[in-house]
């Protein structure tokens, strides 16, 4: 047994939200404060279900949620928390204020990890990519031995692959 639905699926708007249903969850909100998300739209007089009216107040309406591109010195500090934290994204907007954990992972997977990489840094290791391969030693051996015409052909294949990895270095 899991939990009840929180709407009736049928009676729901779903894509994008029209301004006059912003303006209704915004008046709720300011009249009545942030409560119970389940009942909340049904008292708004909003065809949609808690869950959505919920992730639309916290990542668009809320009045601190901070507006426009993300500034060198949020990214510098995005990239030096991602290293320190992984993808922790809502301990990560906690030390930005006004920027939700959405808005934040959404900007690390389009913009900061294609300039990492265009630095030459791996996102995930926050280490130079060319340190991961540079002492790499590869030995590829592939021989293919058929039989005499007349007899079945089998292909053999040996296959010999040598790969030495630097050592970890504090």
């Amino acid at each position: 047994m899991g939990r009840t639905p929180c709407c009736e699926k049928g009676h729901t708007n779903k894509g994008a939200w029209a301004r006059e249903e912003d303006e209704r969850l915004i008046a709720y909100i300011q009249a009545h404060g942030e409560g119970c998300w389940r009942s909340l739209p049904k008292a708004a007089g909003l065809l949609r279900c808690g869950k959505s009216c919920r992730l639309r107040w916290i990542n668009y309406l809320r009045p601190d949620v901070k507006r426009g591109n993300f500034t060198d010195e949020e990214d510098e500090l995005i990239i030096k928390l991602h290293s320190l934290l992984g993808n922790k994204w809502s301990k990560i907007a906690a030390r930005l204020p006004g920027r939700t954990d959405n808005e934040i992972k959404n900007h690390w997977n389009t913009n900061i990890k294609r300039k990492l990489h265009s630095k030459g840094i791996d996102p995930v290791t926050h280490r130079p990519i060319n340190e991961h391969v540079s002492s790499t030693n590869t030995k590829l051996t592939c021989t293919n031995q058929n039989k005499p015409d007349g007899e079945e052909k089998s292909p053999e294949l040996n296959l010999e692959l040598r790969i030495s990895l630097p050592s970890a270095s504090p």
